[in-house]
């Protein structure tokens, strides 16, 4: 009797736990549930798409390639049309990056030397010895020399990587470089303090790469780009040694597809003026940097 009477009073309480969910607002009373085996995407991929086309009173859900669907089946259907369209094969794309830079140096001399003798005084200006123009007239002699030297420079890196259409990629090469470091060690000898001096090595990593995400809406490419350049530095930049240019960027680019997309770029200049007697340098440089992608479909 005990138990008959029990299973009486639970199946009452889901009787009215049923008609309480039923009586819920926003829930699916006349609900149809389907699970769908996606063929070519991924549920993360489709659910930001089909979701916004939701019933309000539906549940969506997926993990992998199942997605897992309560709504009316009305809505079932507007959105099984919509999924036809977006669950279809991914197009294979090539993106190309190239990393340009051009460096621009001049270095101008101007400088006037010589010797000038009037009564007891005599003036001498010394100067670079050859090259330039030389004027006498006795023993007094005059030098202008003008010197103007130009150095044009260009370094280019271009990768390319291949990868289906909203999915992510990434790449990156290089090296890593062995840099001398200085150590210094502290040890007690005798009850004093003494600094031992070593060398060691440390190796940094010198690389070039991109991570890209492409999206396609027919022809037009939308492309989250994330590229990266590093170079040792030169010995005219005088710097310490085994430091690195580093050159990173991060942006949202869209074009057409076989075109190319400036992601950025950068100038700098620099000018450095020195004066002397009857003399002076000049020196400038520029260095000038672009980055460009270009997605093309591999048919």
């Amino acid at each position: 009797m005990f138990f008959k009477g029990m299973w009486k009073t639970l199946a009452q309480v889901a009787t009215l736990l049923c008609g309480f969910a039923l009586g819920v607002p926003g829930y699916p009373q006349s609900g149809a549930l389907e699970i769908i085996t996606l063929r070519y995407r991924t549920a993360d991929q489709v659910i930001p798409v089909l979701k916004p086309m939701l019933d309000k009173s539906g549940t969506m859900s997926g993990m992998q390639n199942q997605l897992i669907i309560r709504t009316t089946a009305s809505n079932l259907a507007e959105l099984k049309k919509i999924l036809a369209s977006i669950d279809a094969m991914p197009r294979r794309l090539m993106i190309t990056v190239r990393q340009d830079a051009d460096l621009d140096r001049e270095r101008s001399v101007a400088q006037i030397s010589g010797r000038i003798s009037s009564g007891n005084t005599t003036v001498v200006v010394p100067g670079g010895a050859g090259g330039g123009i030389e004027a006498r007239r006795g023993d007094d002699v005059i030098r202008g020399r003008i010197d103007n030297t130009r150095s044009l420079e260009s370094d280019g890196n271009t990768q390319t990587l291949q990868v289906l259409e909203g999915n992510s990629a990434y790449i990156r090469m290089g090296q890593s470089v062995a840099v001398p470091q200085r150590q210094v060690t502290r040890a007690i000898v005798n009850g004093r303090v003494v600094d031992q001096v070593g060398t060691g090595v440390e190796y940094r990593d010198v690389m070039t790469g991109f991570y890209v995400l492409p999206r396609l809406s027919g022809d037009v490419v939308t492309v989250e780009i994330s590229p990266q350049r590093d170079t040792l530095a030169r010995p005219e930049q005088n710097l310490p040694r085994g430091s690195v240019n580093v050159q990173s960027a991060a942006t949202t680019v869209s074009g057409a597809l076989g075109q190319w997309l400036e992601v950025g770029g950068i100038v700098q200049g620099a000018s450095n003026d020195q004066s002397v007697l009857l003399g002076s340098t000049r020196t400038t440089s520029s260095d000038n940097r672009r980055i460009l992608i270009r997605v093309d479909e591999i048919r």
